[in-house]
């Protein structure tokens, strides 16, 4: 069985690795500049105002969307924690698009940050939300070694403010009968990944909770997409350990994501992403693909020496 998994793994990886250098020379060929919009019809269904979530970090997933919503046109909402990167990407927004930017310094863990940015969007139509914030501790340590108190902040933060941000902007949405929402996830929430397994059921609540509004909303007017990333160029070194094949570039990835906007449920960006996580649902058994997933994880995150399974202590046979 460990060979099997070690072929498929290694099968995977190659089959990967070949449509990288396939979708690379094609990106070379057409650059991922602003997508082809006549008449800028994305604008005028889902604006005037994009809300953004964790959009500070200027090497983010959530700044690439700010930017190439604004190179739209849409007027912009950028909602993050880090107060002094949330006023510097905003002014690199207006100098650049000659857009509208509001920076709102909010923490999404508090209960109840949704009071203070509904007063911050009373007075405009936010008309696309993007939920693309998330938490997770740096040290990516095994769930039981996680104090409980950061547990829960992590279910603070990437589960329900999700819920509490699609519920308000979302019914706003569906009783003007137009609008749309990109819930941004993760492959982690197809197949759980060991050392980062409470973040790893976020995003698999993000996906469940994603999906079904896309069929709850189809006749309301409002779109939803989740979209499913994977490893993804937004951390510096923190993705050295990983194969740099598998690390995919921002801008084409939201790219991707804003051209599948109300045309499907769910987005899987970037063709070695597609592949990697079609071996792990599968075509593998999900013991092998959790195993296989596990020794991945481990090696990209320096975690190859475990300690060895505890033995577990025989049971004795009852006595007739």
């Amino acid at each position: 069985m460990a060979v099997i998994s070690k072929c498929l793994r290694k099968g995977s990886e190659t089959a990967a690795y070949v449509a990288d250098q396939a979708a690379g020379q094609i990106s070379r060929w057409l650059e991922p500049n602003e997508l082809p919009d006549p008449g800028n019809l994305f604008l005028r269904r889902y604006g005037p105002w994009a809300l953004v979530t964790g959009a500070a970090r200027a090497e983010g997933v959530g700044y690439g969307f700010a930017r190439r919503l604004a190179g739209r046109n849409f007027s912009l909402v950028l909602v993050d924690n880090r107060g002094p990167d949330l006023e510097r990407r905003a002014a690199e927004l207006r100098a650049r698009y000659d857009v509208k930017v509001r920076p709102v310094v909010l923490d999404l863990g508090e209960p109840d940050f949704a009071e203070a940015l509904q007063a911050q969007t009373s007075d405009i139509e936010v008309g696309l939300l993007v939920c693309n914030h998330m938490a997770t501790p740096a040290d990516t340590p095994p769930i039981l070694e996680m104090d409980l108190a950061t547990l829960h902040a992590m279910l603070d933060i990437n589960a329900r403010a999700y819920t509490t941000l699609i519920h308000t902007y979302g019914r706003q949405m569906a009783a003007r009968g137009r609008g749309g929402m990109v819930v941004v996830s993760s492959g982690a929430g197809l197949m759980p990944t060991p050392y980062t397994g409470a973040y790893s059921a976020n995003k698999a609540y993000q996906i469940a909770l994603g999906e079904a509004l896309w069929y709850e909303l189809q006749s309301r007017g409002v779109d939803v997409t989740v979209a499913v990333l994977g490893l993804t160029n937004t951390q510096g070194d923190a993705l050295a350990g990983y194969p740099q094949f598998m690390v995919a570039e921002v801008d084409p990835t939201v790219v991707e994501i804003l051209d599948n906007l109300g045309k499907s449920p769910q987005v899987i960006p970037g063709t070695v992403n597609k592949l990697f996580l079609a071996a792990q649902t599968r075509l593998m058994p999900r013991r092998m693909a959790l195993q296989t997933i596990g020794g991945f994880m481990a090696r990209g995150l320096g975690k190859d020496k475990q300690p060895e399974p505890v033995s577990r202590p025989e049971i004795a046979a009852p006595i007739a």
